[in-house]
């Protein structure tokens, strides 16, 4: 059987006093690092979360902000090609306006040239009928005495 003697009393108390030992020196220090490792990791990670949640609100605005910013652009690009439109076809209607006074005037002035030129021509008509008429009247008239 087995016999407890004094070596393993001895023994028992080498042991004990290496785990005191070893419990103040190497085992708590060692936890302790682990301890606080795991602390780090743990605020690392609640930071990394809170970032990132930070980020997603950031992110989430700033697409917000880009989406307004691009139907702003987009209604002020209506409203300038509207009011160009606008300016345009009053330029254009202005530019008929003008363009059928003109035409109006040039054809009143035609028509009052035209008429001045008939009354011209009426009156050379009747003067050249008259010379011809008193040609043609002297000569009869002549060659019949």
């Amino acid at each position: 059987m087995i016999s407890v003697n004094f070596t393993l009393l001895v023994q028992l108390a080498n042991f004990l006093i290496l785990m005191v030992v070893l419990n103040f020196l190497l085992f708590k220090p060692i936890l302790r690092v682990l301890d606080e490792r795991e602390k780090l990791v743990k605020d690392a990670a609640e930071i990394k979360e809170r970032l990132g949640g930070l980020a997603d609100e950031k992110i989430t605005e700033y697409e917000s902000k880009l989406f307004s910013a691009k139907q702003e652009s987009m209604s002020i690009r209506a409203t300038s090609r509207s009011e160009a439109l606008g300016g345009f076809r009053k330029i254009l209607q202005d530019t008929k306006a003008d363009n059928a006074k003109e035409l109006d005037a040039a054809r009143k002035a035609l028509s009052i040239q035209a008429d001045e030129s008939r009354k011209t021509l009426k009156a050379e008509v009747e003067s050249l009928a008259g010379r011809v008429a008193s040609k043609l009247m002297g000569r009869s008239m002549g060659g019949g005495e």
